[in-house]
């Protein structure tokens, strides 16, 4: 038998007209309506700001590896212990002046990440028209 063009084209049309790959269109999405007006609400909540950073991760995969290779004896892996407690020390550093800054409430300029209280902070100086 062969297949003729009337044979292959679809039988059923939608919004007037018969797709002609053979897939059935979608019907015509419903209008968007807006039940709230479009606008940022004055705060945000702390909620999803639980992510902990991984410190020193390249460090202790050296010292680990350094373990593994002298049968985990610690007299035998110095410069890679002491690098990970500089690194672990300054990590800490970092992370309490950073909680400082978040506490006080200072906004950095060009920071990639803020807290939720930094954030609120900028909403309440910059407050959305009503």
């Amino acid at each position: 038998m062969r297949l003729t063009p009337l044979i292959l084209s679809s039988q059923y049309k939608i919004n007037g007209y018969r797709p002609k790959n053979g897939r059935r269109l979608t019907r015509t999405p419903f209008p968007f309506q807006d039940i709230l007006p479009l606008a940022l609400k004055d705060s945000v909540s702390g909620k999803g700001n639980k992510t902990q950073n991984v410190a020193c991760l390249h460090e202790m995969s050296l010292l680990f590896a350094c373990f593994k290779k002298n049968d985990f004896k610690e007299s035998k892996c110095p410069q890679e212990i002491e690098s990970f407690q500089k690194c672990h020390i300054r990590f800490m550093e970092m992370e309490r002046t950073r909680s400082l800054q978040e506490r006080e409430g200072v906004l950095i300029p060009g920071a990639k990440q803020m807290s939720h209280k930094q954030i609120n902070i900028l909403l309440r100086k910059y407050p959305q028209p009503k």
